[in-house]
C-alpha cells in the first residue's frame, strides 16, 4: 500500500509478513510514521485500522500515537513533542506558503497561531478536529482555536477546507462563529465503533496465543 504523506510516497508493509525485513519493528515504525503524517480522512484511517490490528506495532515506539489517531481520540502538545523527536529531518520540513492556512483580513487582532508549520503539525491538527466531531455536536470558533493552539480564524479555515475536501462532514455558520458536526459521521458514535473494532482485534491476538500455548 503506498501512502502521499505530502513530503513523500511512503510505501506501508502491512499485509503480510512476508513484506516484512528481518527488523520487523523498523518496519513497523516507519509504516506507522507514513500514516500519522498522512492527511486525515477515509483512507488514512483503513491504514491505521490495519497497522493498529497488526501485533508487531505494539512493540513500536509509535503504538501510543497509533492507537489514539485509530482510536479517534485528542493528541496532547508533549504525545506530538515526544514523537517529533523520532522523525527524520525530511518529515519536519516546513510547509511552502501555498499550503498556508488562508484566515480573514480582520482577524489580525487574534492571538495564536495562523497555521500549521509543518506536515506532523498538519496531520495532528486535522486528526484533532476530526476527534471533535466525535465528542461535540458543534463547537466555536474560539473553542476550536483553543483545541489547536490555533486563531479562531485559523481554526475555522482548516474545518472549512476539511469540510470542502469532503475529509469532515459538518457545515459553518460564520453568524453564530459556530462549527456544526454532522450527527452521522458518529455513524452511532464512531469512537465506539472503533473501540468495538479494538476489542475484536484483542479477541483474535488471544486466540492464536491460546492456540499456540495449546
Amino acid at each position: 500500500i503506498r501512502m502521499v504523506t505530502g513530503v513523500q510516497t511512503c510505501a506501508l508493509p502491512i499485509s503480510s509478513s512476508s513484506q516484512f525485513s528481518t527488523d520487523a519493528s523498523r518496519d513497523s515504525t516507519d509504516a506507522i510514521a507514513c500514516a500519522v503524517l498522512a492527511p486525515a480522512g477515509p483512507n488514512r484511517s483503513r491504514i491505521l485500522s490495519s497497522l493498529y490490528r497488526d501485533e508487531r506495532s505494539q512493540q513500536t515506539e509509535h503504538y501510543t500515537i497509533l492507537s489514539k489517531m485509530f482510536l479517534d481520540q485528542m493528541i496532547r502538545p508533549a504525545e506530538v513533542a515526544e514523537f517529533a523527536k523520532t522523525l527524520k529531518p525530511h518529515q519536519l520540513a516546513r510547509l511552502p506558503p501555498a499550503t498556508a492556512i488562508v484566515i480573514a483580513e480582520d482577524a489580525e487582532g487574534e492571538e495564536g497561531k495562523k497555521g500549521p508549520e509543518n506536515v506532523l503539525d498538519r496531520a495532528v491538527m486535522e486528526h484533532n478536529v476530526l476527534a471533535a466531531s466525535r465528542i461535540y455536536n458543534n463547537i466555536t470558533f474560539s473553542g476550536l482555536g483553543l483545541l489547536l493552539s490555533l486563531r479562531p480564524s485559523a481554526a475555522e479555515a482548516m474545518a472549512r477546507t476539511m469540510i470542502q475536501q469532503g475529509r469532515l462532514r459538518g457545515s459553518i455558520d460564520q453568524v453564530e462563529r459556530l462549527i456544526i458536526f454532522d450527527a452521522e459521521t458518529k455513524e452511532g458514535d464512531g469512537v465506539v465503533s472503533n473501540v468495538v473494532a479494538a476489542g475484536a482485534g484483542d479477541e483474535e491476538k488471544e486466540e492464536r496465543s491460546e492456540e499456540h500455548t495449546s
